[in-house]
């Protein structure tokens, strides 16, 4: 696994992007929940295999392309700015 350099490469949890990390947490979530928590961890794991074949067949951000046309719309994501916004300030702290 490679340390991304650029600030387009996906977020990064161990050695895991964070989109590999959200179906397992989830599962990990339901388990405990449901006090089934292998079964949880065995969901999640799954989820993320199934979601590496989808995201190997498609370009980069075809899934968050997906969400944002179905309606989910991130106006307040650090990762995925606003696509109407076309001029970047700094921030100020």
């Amino acid at each position: 696994m490679e340390i991304p350099r650029t600030i387009n490469d996906p977020i990064q949890f161990l050695f895991w992007s964070l989109d590999e990390v959200y179906p397992v947490a989830v599962g990990l979530i339901w388990g405990i929940w449901f006090d089934h928590l292998f079964f949880g961890i065995l969901l999640g794991i799954m989820a993320i295999r199934l979601y590496r074949r989808f995201r190997d067949r498609h370009p980069d951000g075809h899934l968050s392309h997906r969400m944002y046309w179905l309606g989910f719309c991130f106006s307040r994501s650090k990762t995925l700015p606003n696509p109407y916004i076309r001029t970047f300030y700094p921030c100020r702290k």
